[in-house]
C-alpha cells in the first residue's frame, strides 16, 4: 500500500480541499455479473479521495461508479475466477500524492451480500463511509492512512468472521455495531487521532478484541447487559477510565461483569495504551 501515514490528521482537510481551478473529471462504471463461486477474495486499494462502500442484495457481484481526474490518477477493476474462488482487484493509483482533491477520486461501491467474502481494504488519504452489514465476511483487513469516516455493520454477518484487523494511522474514525460483525477475534491499532468504537449489535458466542492506542484517544461503548471481561492498565503516560461501570468487579486481575464466567456469549477485551487515553463507557 502507498504510505500516507506521515501526514497529521489536520492534513486531511488541506489535501482534500477544493482548489480555485476546476479539475477535469471523467466518470467510469464497473459492473461484474453474478458468478458461481464459493468465496470471493476482494482486494480494494483506493489511495486518496472520497469513498462510499455499501452492501446490497443484488444480482451483480460488484458495482462501482467512479468520478476521477485522469490527469492525476488511474482507476481500475478486474475480476477473475479460479475453480470455486473469485478474485476481485479494485484500485486507484495517484500519479503524485501531493496533488489531491476530493473530486479527483470519488468511488461509490456496492458489494453483493450473496457471497462469502474475504475483504482487504486499503485507504490512503480519504473521507470514507463503509457499511459492511449483511455481507458473509470470513476475514476483514482494513488499513487506513489519514482518514475521516465511519465503518458500520448495520445488520448481522450471517457467517462467522474469523478475524478483523484494523490499522488506523492518523484518523478521526468511528466504528459502529461491531458485534454484528460476528467476529472471533478483533485487533484495532489506532495511531494518532480520535476513535470511537461501539460494541453494539448481536453477539451469540465468545469473542476477543484487542484495542491498541498510540498517541490518540478512544472512547469504547459497551452495552450494560454485555457479559465482558476487560484487561486494562494505565500509567503516568496514559489513562484508562470507566464510566457508568456499576456491576463491574475486579477478579483475578480483570474487570469482569457479574455474568461473564457463566454466560454462553461474551466479550474478552484487552486495552493497550501508549501515550494516549481510553474511556470505556457502559450504556443502555
Amino acid at each position: 500500500m502507498k504510505s500516507y501515514k506521515f501526514f497529521g490528521v489536520s492534513a486531511l482537510a488541506l489535501m482534500l480541499s477544493l482548489s480555485a481551478a476546476a479539475a477535469p473529471v471523467e466518470t467510469k462504471e464497473f459492473n461484474f455479473p453474478a458468478d458461481s463461486v464459493a468465496i470471493l477474495y476482494a482486494d480494494i486499494d483506493l489511495a486518496a479521495g472520497n469513498f462510499r462502500l455499501t452492501s446490497q442484495e443484488m444480482t451483480s457481484l460488484f458495482r462501482a461508479d467512479v468520478t476521477y481526474n485522469p490527469d492525476r490518477l488511474e482507476v481500475f477493476a478486474d475480476y477473475r475466477k479460479r475453480g470455486e474462488r473469485g478474485y476481485l482487484e479494485v484500485g486507484s493509483d495517484l500519479y503524485s500524492k501531493f496533488q489531491v482533491e476530493v473530486e479527483d477520486n470519488r468511488w461509490d461501491i456496492e458489494l453483493s451480500r450473496s457471497y462469502k467474502t474475504d475483504l482487504k481494504l486499503e485507504l490512503g488519504l480519504c473521507d470514507a463511509f463503509i457499511d459492511l452489514g449483511g455481507i458473509p465476511l470470513t476475514d476483514l483487513n482494513l488499513d487506513i492512512g489519514v482518514a475521516e469516516g465511519k465503518l458500520l455493520f448495520s445488520s448481522p454477518n450471517p457467517t462467522k468472521l474469523d478475524n478483523i484487523s484494523i490499522d488506523a494511522g492518523a484518523a478521526e474514525f468511528e466504528i459502529s455495531k461491531l458485534l454484528n460483525a460476528n467476529f472471533r477475534t478483533l485487533k484495532f491499532d489506532g495511531g494518532v487521532g480520535e476513535f470511537r468504537l461501539e460494541f453494539t449489535g448481536e453477539l451469540h458466542s465468545r469473542a476477543q478484541a484487542e484495542i491498541s492506542i498510540g498517541l490518540g484517544s478512544a472512547v469504547i461503548y459497551l452495552p450494560r447487559d454485555l457479559p465482558v471481561r476487560i484487561e486494562a492498565e494505565d500509567n503516568f503516560l496514559s489513562k484508562v477510565k470507566f464510566r457508568n461501570a456499576a456491576g463491574l468487579r475486579i477478579r483475578d486481575g480483570y474487570y469482569k461483569s457479574e455474568d461473564y464466567d457463566t454466560a454462553a456469549s461474551g466479550l474478552d477485551l484487552r486495552i493497550d495504551v501508549g501515550l494516549g487515553s481510553v474511556e470505556i463507557v457502559f450504556s443502555n
